[in-house]
């Protein structure tokens, strides 16, 4: 029954995910404006993720963590992100939002049978399956020029839709090292589309638009889906145990590397290049030709290698810090449908996590996680040869929640600051809030027991 629950679940919030909310202009090249995998747990202290596991939350950057899980959790979360786009004469305000992420995840040993039986094994196994955006296209964006000689010209450029990532995680741990893999499948669609109109009046008046005029449309649907692959391994390396309880640790050092391949992933194209002349006074057009109509291009797309390696401090249930660093070669990537260069990214992240006193009886905001970070990231993208560089600041909280069932689930808030491509032809200033909420039950797999 909780398996159709969650089934069902997952289903119905699709059409929510499928519809993405963006403005961006920078979505136009590449695969558009990657999405951040990091939930709003991780996203509140800089997005680590390639050394972070924990017993109530889930991580599917590196698959490894989910060995670490000691109870079933489930995430979902909704982010909404205000932009400013500033050029040289002009600025633009965007507010945009979606639900974010569907995930869940759950641990093969039950820490309740493990009391009952009395008998603990050195090999723990974790288990999960996520929905995810990984890219998003959104733009709409319009631009006059007066070409000496020739006359006026009106460009409009728009387009819209992404891809999405249905993942499988499975993890297995030995003592204190895990090693996991993502399997996944990249799925979705998207539409291309620019008109330019040129005026008949060599004089330049943009007036003419309403008269005489040539115009040349393109479009592209672009639909891409393939199997995907990601490997990951964390070690902890015990600082001190707890005095009580020798199999406990109450200090660690964790290191943690994941990675991928690249991957070649299918696509299929419609095309269409149509090219008019006409009079505008009662809105129809004449003399249109379709240069070219292309429909059912099947080629591929090439997704680059990546590697993350971060480490993290950990004192149980009072404070964590860590940093990753993350290397990604988008020198691999190639679009047959739409050829464009990138480039080799580097990127950088660190945070802290602090608890007053996550046992507190009568203080609640003691018992609250609070979390701070930063982040440097590359784009691949370059925009009229300017590099783009993401920065930006973190920081939020987890809030404790006690469920019927009598298992600690969490409210977590992040908020990103930050700013991508200064100096560059476009310029973004962006705000941007996480909601997630993090349901755990641990009565999963509980062997009843009738004496």
């Amino acid at each position: 029954m909780r398996i159709f629950f969650i089934a069902s679940f997952l289903l119905s919030s699709f059409v929510m995910l499928a519809q993405p909310k963006i403005n961006s202009p920078y979505s136009r090249f590449g695969l558009g404006d990657m999405v951040n995998q990091n939930f709003a747990n991780s996203a509140a202290w800089g997005s680590q993720s390639a050394a972070f596991h924990d017993p109530f939350y889930l991580n599917i950057e590196n698959p490894a963590s989910f060995a670490f899980l000691r109870s079933t959790a489930f995430e979902t979360g909704i982010s909404t992100k205000y932009s400013q786009y500033k050029t040289a004469t002009s600025s633009q305000d965007v507010w945009s939002g979606n639900l974010a992420y569907l995930a869940l995840g759950f641990t093969l040993n039950s820490p309740i049978n493990e009391v009952l039986d009395r008998a603990k094994s050195p090999w723990k196994y974790g288990m999960g399956l996520s929905l995810t955006p990984v890219s998003i296209v959104g733009y709409n964006v319009q631009t006059q020029d007066v070409i000496p000689d020739v006359g006026a010209v009106e460009n409009t450029f728009e387009g819209s839709g992404g891809a999405y990532r249905l993942t499988w995680s499975s993890a297995a741990k030995y003592k204190n090292t895990a090693v996991g893999a993502n399997l996944g499948w990249v799925f979705g669609k998207s539409t291309y589309e620019s008109n330019s109109v040129f005026s008949d009046d060599p004089t330049g008046s943009l007036d003419t638009f309403k008269q005489i005029f040539f115009q040349n449309n393109y479009r592209d649907d672009i639909a891409v889906n393939g199997l995907v692959w990601k490997l990951g391994v964390q070690h902890d390396f015990v600082l001190k145990y707890n005095e009580n309880d020798q199999d406990v640790p109450e200090r660690w050092i964790t290191v943690g590397i994941d990675g991928e391949g690249t991957h070649k992933l299918r696509t299929v194209t419609d095309q269409y290049r149509i090219r008019s002349r006409g009079i505008l006074a009662n809105g129809s057009y004449f003399d249109a030709d379709t240069i070219l109509a292309n429909t059912n291009q099947r080629q591929h797309l090439t997704l680059p290698s990546t590697l993350s390696v971060g480490i993290q401090y950990t004192r149980a249930n009072k404070f964590r810090a860590g940093a990753q660093i993350q290397l990604e070669n988008w020198s691999q990537y190639k679009n047959e449908v739409r050829p464009e260069a990138l480039r080799n990214t580097f990127a950088f992240s660190g945070g802290v996590e602090y608890i007053p006193d996550y046992i507190s009886y009568n203080r609640f905001f003691n018992r609250v996680r609070y979390r701070l970070g930063a982040y440097y990231r590359q784009d691949p993208r370059t925009i009229s040869g300017d590099k783009i560089d993401d920065y930006g600041l973190t920081f939020g909280f987890g809030l404790p929640l006690i469920l019927p069932r009598q298992q600690t689930s969490f409210v977590n808030a992040a908020v990103e600051i930050g700013r991508l491509g200064s100096g560059s032809l476009i310029e973004e200033s962006y705000i941007k809030m996480t909601v997630g909420f993090t349901l755990n039950d641990n009565s999963w797999f509980y062997k009843r027991r009738f004496e």
